[in-house]
């Protein structure tokens, strides 16, 4: 079984996140066949997951650091797992209580916290987190390159 991983620390600060994510992505291209496409939605599991841990957990306090580390197992699975120093969340409150539009609501009702986490959700096999809710961490399958080509 051969395991590759990449660690990152930085400071609470959106202006960072960019250099994070293409780090975090170059990382994904060196160490796997990952097509066009499959990055893009790395791209979008790694931003959401960073902005949240920046804005909600950290409450976007620059003294705060996000810890991320992303991992390949066996070129076959991947996991990102972002950890910020915020008082946590419950993620079973924010996916029961967000709901999609739907054409029969007023758009200034909606309910506007949790979709990031709805799209990550979405593009994830699994999504957990620790139990002070600070630690979040997202399974991905990755896709073999004959997969990627229909």
């Amino acid at each position: 079984m051969e395991n590759k991983f990449l660690q990152l620390v930085f400071t609470s600060n959106l202006q960072l996140v960019k250099v994070v994510e293409k780090e975090i992505l170059s990382f994904l291209t060196r160490e796997t066949n990952i097509s066009a496409d499959e990055l893009l939605e790395f791209k979008l599991i790694v931003n959401e997951l960073l902005i949240n841990a920046i804005v909600h957990g950290n409450k976007g306090d620059s003294s705060k650091s996000v810890k991320v580390k992303v991992g390949i197992v066996d070129k076959k699975l991947s996991y990102i797992v972002v950890e910020d120093e915020g008082e946590g969340f419950d993620i079973g409150r924010v996916f029961n209580e967000y709901t999609p539009y739907d054409e029969k609501d007023e758009i200034e009702d909606l309910y506007e916290f949790g979709r990031g986490l709805m799209i990550v959700a979405s593009l994830c096999e699994k999504l957990k987190q620790n139990q002070k809710g600070n630690k979040i961490v997202a399974v991905r399958r990755l896709k073999k390159e004959e997969d990627c080509y229909v």
